[in-house]
């Protein structure tokens, strides 16, 4: 009988290995991620459509770079993946060094990152880069759009001198939405 189990109990556990492996990638996309967070993520990969890159005539791939390590990258990889099957390549990718951020049309800098970006955003080129945030201040300092919270729901602020200092325009459609930052001096040249 105990001969018996040993010859067993290893053909058991192939088996059940055998079934649970295929379903280890269902797994992987059931990892929860903060409502918030998936909604920042939901923005990015729409500012490629309500954002205008004087550069991208021929751009084929569009790269979206986030600066560290941040949960958004999981959400961000899905949407482009989803993206690709309707015929729009969009590549996702952590970044760390001044090189990297280079390639990128978007740059997210997480809430954690804002020290280390601020310190290295004198040697990124200010042009053709839609630098995004999610700290107090950040779009009127390094960037040009960062997301807020207000009345529980995330809401943009949008800086409109950085836009064209990038070389970028928004579409009315998302000023709309965006409460605008940095214009408080032109409130008294007019």
């Amino acid at each position: 009988m105990i001969s018996r189990l040993r010859i067993i109990n290893p053909l058991f556990l192939r088996l059940l290995l055998l079934v649970l492996i295929p379903l280890l990638p269902i797994q992987a996309q059931r990892i929860h991620v903060n409502p918030d967070t998936r909604m920042k993520a939901v923005f990015l990969m729409n500012f490629t459509k309500y954002i205008s890159w004087t550069s991208l005539d021929t751009v084929e791939i569009f790269n979206i770079g986030v600066y560290g390590f941040d949960d958004i990258l999981l959400p961000l990889r899905q949407m482009s993946k989803e993206r690709a099957a309707s015929g729009q390549t969009i590549n996702v990718e952590r970044v760390s060094n001044v090189e990297e951020i280079e390639a990128c049309e978007i740059l997210f800098v997480p809430i954690e990152q804002s020290e280390a970006f601020h310190a290295l955003r004198p040697d990124i080129p200010p042009e053709n880069i839609l630098v995004v945030g999610e700290s107090l201040g950040f779009a009127t300092s390094d960037g040009a759009i960062n997301f807020i919270k207000r009345d529980g729901k995330i809401k943009l602020e949008i800086n409109r001198a950085a836009l064209a200092e990038a070389r970028l325009t928004a579409s009315s459609h998302l000023l709309k939405l965006a409460i605008l930052v940095g214009e408080e001096d032109e409130l008294y040249h007019d």
